[in-house]
């Protein structure tokens, strides 16, 4: 299979179509200058980028956005605001977040919580980088995850300070998720200090 990830998430013949609305939100004024975002190593995102086409996504919810670093790969590919959303449990990432990215939603909340999950659930993929290692419960996460809904995620291959797990082993890793998830692929990655991660690529059964 081919895949043109200029394509990726632009093709609004793709788009699903997106059962109910976002909660209302308060009318923010446009900031007088743009806000930089933070300088910060692309190589994870533009990965995630690309590997997101393996399973042919039209739209996502990136769950720990931060202030919005994936949304800034999206951006310089110019693709539409509207087919992403980022949730952050920091109200300091989601402020940045936005006055980096004008035009863009993001949301504050945990995502584990109900009222949150049905804000983003309608999405048709779930985007979680620097997140599956640091959460206490990333398996009952998973449960939560309908079924047929496709999840990509990163995964440190080496002890990395905050992180609760790594595998330097792939097949560690898909011990571990496969009873979740139907792991399509494994990939790896170096960041700018040659540090290595995994990238998967699942759908969930």
């Amino acid at each position: 299979m081919t895949f043109d990830p200029n394509q990726l998430l632009n093709n609004p013949a793709n788009l699903l179509s997106l059962k109910g609305q976002l909660a209302p939100r308060a009318m923010e004024e446009p900031s007088a200058e743009p806000v930089p975002p933070p300088p910060y190593d692309r190589a994870m995102y533009e990965n995630a980028y690309g590997r997101l086409g393996l399973l042919h996504i039209a739209n996502v919810v990136d769950l720990g956005c931060g202030v919005g670093n994936f949304t800034g790969v999206m951006v310089s590919r110019r693709q539409k605001p509207e087919l992403y959303l980022g949730v952050d449990l920091s109200h300091n990432n989601i402020k940045v977040a936005k006055a980096a990215y004008p035009g863009w939603s993001f949301i504050y909340g945990d995502f584990n919580d109900p009222a949150v999950r049905q804000q983003y659930e309608r999405y048709e993929a779930y985007l979680l980088l620097n997140m599956m290692d640091v959460m206490d419960d990333d398996l009952a996460f998973l449960d939560t995850v309908p079924s047929e809904k496709p999840v990509l995620f990163s995964m440190p291959r080496f002890p990395k300070e905050g992180s609760l797990r790594y595998f330097d082993d792939p097949a560690l890793l898909r011990d571990r998720y496969s009873n979740y998830l139907a792991i399509k692929s494994v990939g790896r990655f170096s960041d700018a200090q040659g540090q290595t991660y995994s990238m998967v690529v699942a759908v969930r059964w």
